[in-house]
């Protein structure tokens, strides 16, 4: 039909200029050829470790696993091998590797923080699909490369060991400390024990308290005995007879003796028998009113040496664990497990030869396409005259003026 536009009309076109569209394919592509041969070579190093155990005991992860905080988790953060990728990726080793290869002579700037910028952005840190830690440095030199990806992990390395050093020594530090405090309270506790037992006269609290106990039992059933027995006395030889004022001489000391240990002073047994008190005899009765009272704190003061006792017991055990802890990590060689060390790649990474030549040639088809289409509709439009060729002619003319 008139007016329409099928893809026989754009094939003919084509076909029609086919030596434009193969001399422009042939030349872009050239072009691109001897362009990307005038490119400087690329090359890219990469090293590879093994990521940190979850229990490992060197290094930053291992700092960070003895810290007495909830392990966070969102998919896979915060893992031993997030934190060597965030080692690797920190300004400290980037300033270690701009000093130690002198890339701002290497990168042509003037301020360490281009030529940080610079190594950063030639340097992928990445975890593989394998669970590797990979570190890839991109650069002009075989050589520069790869030394620059094993230096990645020498320089992690040296942190590791470092930090763990530094880690063991505060700790033992710290658990050192604690020791000598809980020490001090445990020497406290057993002063304040001791102070107690002689205030009160306490040697064996449960014993004592048992035999206070027993003896005010046994006194008071001799008291209970001997009312009987007197008020028998009374009713068979009267109110006068020398047996009825012996049982009440001996019920008044009886009475006596329960209320000195009621006080807890020593009971007088040889009084009966007409013997003088001895003042050094040392008295082991406790008030009986008082026991529950003194019980209570004896157990406050035990328990205060024997919580003290395991404190120090459990620190000097903590201290023994981390001086060797401590001796490992001195005479510790490497904290990372070695993969792969990088090597001098003997092919470049970039640029990709292949692709810019065949991107070129692409672009240039696409191009001269739109171009026979649109030098064409110009000789359609004028060919046909009218209003149309008469707009196009006023903007072409309007572009001739601009160019002149």
């Amino acid at each position: 039909m008139k007016g329409e536009i099928g893809i026989l009309d754009y094939l003919y076109l084509l076909l029609r200029r086919w030596k434009f569209l193969v001399l422009n394919f042939v030349g872009v592509c050239a072009l691109a050829a001897v362009i990307s041969l005038l490119l400087p070579s690329w090359y890219t190093g990469r090293a590879t470790i093994l990521p940190p155990k979850e229990k490992e005991k060197l290094g930053l992860a291992g700092a960070l696993a003895e810290l007495p905080v909830p392990k966070l988790r969102l998919g896979e953060k915060g893992t031993p091998a997030d934190i060597y990728i965030g080692v690797l990726k920190s300004r400290r080793i980037a300033e270690a590797l701009v000093d130690s290869f002198d890339l701002m002579r290497v990168y042509k700037v003037k301020s360490k923080e281009k030529a940080i910028r610079i190594l950063k952005a030639r340097t992928k840190i990445e975890r593989t699909d394998e669970g590797l830690i990979s570190v890839s440095v991109t650069d002009r030199s075989r050589e520069r490369c790869a030394a620059l990806a094993n230096a990645y992990i020498e320089f992690l390395d040296r942190i590791n060991l470092d930090i763990s050093r530094r880690w063991q020594e505060d700790r033992y530090r710290y658990l050192l400390a604690q020791k000598r405090e809980a020490q001090d309270s445990l020497r406290a506790a057993q002063l304040a024990l001791r102070s107690f037992q002689e205030r009160h006269g306490v040697v064996s609290l449960e014993h004592q308290a048992q035999a206070v106990i027993k003896a005010a039992a046994e006194l008071q059933m001799d008291i209970m005995g001997l009312e009987l027995k007197l008020k028998s006395y009374q009713a068979s030889m009267g109110p006068t007879h020398p047996e009825v004022e012996l049982l009440k001489n001996r019920i008044r000391i009886r009475r006596e003796q329960l209320e000195r240990l009621r006080r807890g002073e020593l009971p007088r047994y040889a009084q009966s028998e007409g013997i003088p008190e001895d003042p050094e005899v040392e008295n082991l009765f406790l008030p009986i009113k008082s026991i529950p009272e003194l019980q209570m704190e004896y157990f406050q003061r035990q328990m205060a040496v024997k919580i003290w006792g395991a404190m120090v017991e459990f620190l000097s055990q903590k201290l023994e664990e981390t001086r060797l802890e401590m001796e490992k990590s001195f005479a510790a060689v490497s904290t990372v497990s070695w993969v792969d060390r990088a090597t001098p790649p003997e092919l470049r990474s970039k640029p990709k030869r292949r692709l810019i030549v065949m991107f070129a040639g692409m672009f240039s088809l696409i191009v001269s396409f739109f171009w026979i289409l649109g030098v064409e509709y110009v000789h359609a439009v004028r060919e046909a005259g009218g209003e149309k060729a008469e707009k196009l002619e006023r903007i072409l003319e309007i572009f001739r003026r601009k160019r002149s």
